[in-house]
């Protein structure tokens, strides 16, 4: 498991585009089919990059078995929603029990954080199945998400409101 607290790294253009769309009133979330697309500090919360201890990019090979072996993550990123100083990310994770689960991580300044998170009963197809995970009366647990992957040292925020959302497709989709 990897443990990090949080990290700064704001810049991304996904999240700059989600921010520009929150400030012209669309109020839309943004849907994330990568790692790529993520700002940094999220990256480097997640563990990219950092082989067996990190995670696996959607599409790519993970490791699904509790046995540790050819260096290979035992997380796979699944869908990741954007919405100006928030994202909410799905993550399969392998082991002695498949589990999805979901990520809310929050930005104050430039540092990335983890700050809510929730199991998910199956991958999640688009990203308002992924924003449901947060909301609701099955709504994510705020405090630590150290049995997600990530480490978060902030307090969490007031939980997101439940009215319907609307998630646009990543451009080119």
């Amino acid at each position: 498991m990897v443990m990090l607290a949080g990290i700064g790294f704001g810049g991304c253009t996904l999240a700059q585009a989600a921010g520009q769309a929150a400030a012209t009133g669309l109020g839309s979330w943004t849907e994330a089919q990568s790692l790529r697309e993520l700002p940094a500090g999220i990256q480097a919360l997640l563990g990219v990059g950092l082989g067996a201890d990190g995670i696996a990019d959607r599409g790519e090979d993970f490791n699904t078995s509790d046995v540790r072996a050819d260096n290979m993550p035992t997380r796979r990123f699944a869908l990741a929603v954007v919405h100006g100083d928030t994202a909410m990310v799905a993550v399969e994770q392998g082991g002695r029990a498949y589990a999805v689960n979901a990520v809310e991580f929050r930005q104050a300044g430039v540092v990335w954080d983890a700050v809510r998170c929730a199991p998910l009963n199956e991958l999640p197809r688009r990203g308002t199945e992924l924003v449901d995970a947060f909301t609701g009366r099955h709504a994510g647990h705020s405090g630590s998400c150290q049995g997600y992957g990530v480490h978060s040292l902030q307090p969490a925020p007031a939980v997101l409101s439940t009215t319907p959302v609307a998630v646009r497709p990543r451009p080119g989709a």
